[in-house]
């Protein structure tokens, strides 16, 4: 199966499923000089409901720093064998001809996994703040993207610690939580938050989604982090 990836109406790059570890992977061949930037390599995921996901971000160890520039969020950090996030631009451009499914999946620290899919998902241009699209909820980890009024990261644009996009009129969720993420007022969810082991104090800016773990333990006070994350995506018709 070949992928053939636009950014502003033109032909960016393709790619091509190869083998690698024992799983299926894909590349990217044909980079022609409308790329602004080195076009990223992805991991395919051919196992999980059917194959088909193109894995856009993993967090696992936290070997990887989120808290990153607008810069860094458009182009993609890390590596597609480890820790990453593949890119705004990226994303645009899986996302931006055909419908198209996000699968996120989530693990806590007693191998407890659930997941969210949304049959609608799109990103758009740099232009419009990379804004998400995420509808029609399916799963077992609750709908944390259309979570309230106020906390809905559905249409909401992208932000970062020097891009603020976010609608908290008192400042810049995205510094304040140290994570780039389509933040609202500011979050019911938040994969791209700093990695903890489990459950910590303080300000709460780990990996959080709202509608599987409350946020502070009403009890202890602390709050709590996902072991794993994963986010990927493919056509509606695979």
């Amino acid at each position: 199966m070949r992928y053939i990836l636009y950014l502003n109406n033109h032909p960016v790059y393709s790619l091509y499923y190869w083998q690698w570890s024992g799983k299926r992977h894909h590349y990217c061949v044909g980079c022609p000089r409308v790329m602004t930037f080195a076009p990223p390599q992805a991991e395919c995921d051919m196992e999980t409901a059917g194959g088909g996901w193109t894995m856009f971000q993993r967090r696992r160890d936290g070997s990887v720093d989120f808290n990153r520039t607008w810069q860094e969020y458009r182009e993609g950090f890390g590596s597609p064998q480890g820790e990453h996030w593949l890119g705004n631009a990226a994303l645009h451009a899986l996302t931006n001809t055909g419908q198209h499914l996000l699968r996120i999946q989530l693990e806590d620290w007693h191998k407890q996994k659930r997941q969210a899919t949304y049959n609608t998902f799109r990103v758009a241009t740099e232009a419009q703040k990379y804004r998400l699209t995420a509808r029609e909820y399916s799963g077992d980890a609750g709908n944390a993207l259309s979570y309230s009024k106020r906390y809905n990261h559905d249409g909401r644009s992208f932000s970062t610690n020097d891009r603020d996009h976010d609608r908290y009129t008192s400042g810049n969720c995205a510094q304040y939580y140290g994570a780039g993420w389509w933040f609202d007022t500011c979050l019911a969810a938040n994969l791209n938050g700093r990695y903890y082991r489990g459950r910590y104090s303080g300000l709460t800016n780990g990996i959080y989604w709202g509608t599987w773990y409350i946020l502070t333990d009403s009890r202890s006070g602390e709050r709590y982090s996902f072991k794993s994350v994963e986010m990927k995506t493919r056509p509606r018709n695979f």
